[in-house]
């Protein structure tokens, strides 16, 4: 890796700690800071796909009000690809709510997020979270522990 991709990965991952910490202080405005005015966002809840950083702000302020007080935004395995001025990052999210059994708290999210680098600056272009599902009842899989794979019961398949 050359120091300018290591450069551009520190940025990458410094943009996704002050996302976090925005998140926390529920600051809608630096939440959305670096979302280009088109991004499309697909989230893992209503209304699936959104596009353009207003409506990607609006859909943060309707969802805030139903977080704990407090909580922490984590990720974990991210892995940080560039190429010019494009990237790409996928890994792990989750919050860590108090208190502790908070819904918002119950699994672990993947993400997926496309930067562009616009006039030296890496902007998010497209965001996707989402959650496994369990194939045989059609019900979220949660990831309570990311160290750990575990699948449903398939059984033997129909013959």
């Amino acid at each position: 890796m050359n120091n300018t991709t290591q450069q551009d990965e520190a940025e990458i991952r410094r943009l996704i700690a002050a996302w976090s910490a925005a998140l926390e202080a529920k600051d809608l405005d630096a939440l959305t800071a670096n979302y280009l005015p088109d991004s499309v966002l697909y989230d893992a809840i209503p209304p699936y796909k959104v596009v353009g950083k207003d409506a990607i702000r609006e859909v943060w302020a309707n969802c805030l009000p139903y977080f704990p007080e407090t909580f922490k935004s984590e990720h974990r395995d991210l892995t940080i690809h560039v190429a010019g001025d494009v990237a790409l990052v996928h890994g792990l999210h989750h919050f860590i709510p108090t208190p502790a059994d908070d819904p918002v708290g119950q699994t672990w999210l993947r993400i997926t997020i496309g930067f562009r680098r616009i006039d030296g600056k890496w902007k998010v272009v497209h965001e996707h979270i989402s959650a496994p599902f369990n194939p045989l009842n059609n019900q979220v899989w949660n990831i309570k522990n990311p160290d750990v794979v575990d699948t449903p019961d398939y059984g033997q398949p129909n013959a």
